[in-house]
Order: C-alpha cells, then structure tokens, then sequence
C-alpha cells in the first residue's frame, strides 16, 4: 500500500482512513478513492438540482437574492 494511494483516500474521506484497509492494494485504495469521488459527485449534482427545482418557487427575479441569502 503506498503513501500517495492513502493520501489521496485520505483527502477524499477528509479523516484517516478506517482501520483494515492496509489489506487493500493499491489498485482497490485507487478505485475506492474514486469510487467516493464520483458518490460525492452525484451527490452534489442532486444537491443542486434539487436546490434548482426549489427556488422554482421564488419569483425569477429575487432567486438570485434568495440564492445569495440561503448560500452566501
């Protein structure tokens, strides 16, 4: 298991990587890394589709406001 594959699981997971996973090659530590990758990916892709689909509600011209308000 190299250092590089653990880091770059690391920054995906934003902690240290649970217990058990130094049993991984590093080809698995890759794709789990990218498997979470593309989950945070869809997750923030519905996230905003989601947030689009709300402000729906929100006349045209105030959801830019609305959206400055709710997210900064």
């Amino acid at each position: 298991m190299s250092a590089k594959a653990v880091r770059a699981l690391e920054s995906e997971l934003g902690a240290a990587p649970p217990d058990g996973l130094e049993r991984l090659t590093d080809a698995q530590l890759r794709a789990l890394t990218e498997f979470l990758r593309a989950a945070k990916r869809r997750q923030s892709d519905a996230l905003e589709s989601a947030v689009e689909e709300a402000l729906e509600i929100v006349p045209r011209l105030a959801r830019g406001s609305v959206r400055k308000i709710l997210f900064g």
